[in-house]
């Protein structure tokens, strides 16, 4: 009967033994995979301002970043899953540089310094949101309008946008409604048909 007992007893060692490995390895496993995944950002955003490979990437950021001398965290938090308010405000203007097809030199000398034609990129700022629109409403690429661009430019020229701003455009347009006409907007597009015998 001894020799039973020992059996039984080895048995329930090799079982127990068996299941404190399994216990110890299957959570060993877990915190590992809990870990790797709080490594990873909570959040993924696609970037449509960057292109090309990743070192291309990486160099076009490192270009931005040399401009303004800045550093990452100017923008984004640590993981790259939450941007700073300045980081809002440069996803803004990365916008409109896409729109426009040029680089952040463009309109920018450094953090604190402008070209002359910041001045109108301000207007154009002011303009869309007014308007309710983004830049690429009305620009699709560097010289290049879409449909809706081409009209504007019309009434840009015709009403001196350029040094009189933005606030003129309300006087045919409804705010936030993309570029919609008021009562008075329509009679001018009116009488604009009638010149042209529309």
């Amino acid at each position: 009967m001894s020799k039973l007992l020992q059996k039984q007893r080895l048995k329930l060692y090799v079982f127990v033994a068996g299941m404190l490995v399994s216990f110890y390895f299957g959570n060993s496993a877990l915190t590992n995979t809990e870990q790797t995944a709080k490594s990873k950002p909570d959040v993924t955003y696609s970037n449509p301002y960057f292109k090309g490979t990743k070192e291309e990437r990486d160099a076009q950021v490192k270009r931005i970043s040399a401009l303004f001398g800045v550093e990452c965290n100017f923008c984004h938090n640590e993981d790259l899953t939450v941007f700073t308010e300045e980081g809002e405000k440069s996803k803004m203007m990365m916008k409109a540089s896409v729109a426009l097809g040029v680089d952040c030199d463009h309109c920018h000398v450094d953090r604190k310094h402008y070209k002359e034609n910041e001045q109108e990129a301000k207007r154009m700022f002011e303009l869309s949101e007014i308007m309710g629109t983004e830049c690429s409403f009305c620009h699709a690429g560097k010289d290049k309008l879409t449909p809706k661009g081409e009209k504007s430019k019309t009434a840009f020229v015709t009403r001196a946008w350029a040094t009189e701003g933005t606030k003129q455009c309300l006087e045919c347009h409804i705010e936030k409604k993309q570029f919609a006409l008021n009562f008075y907007g329509w009679q001018v597009l009116n009488a604009m048909k009638g010149l042209k015998g529309m």
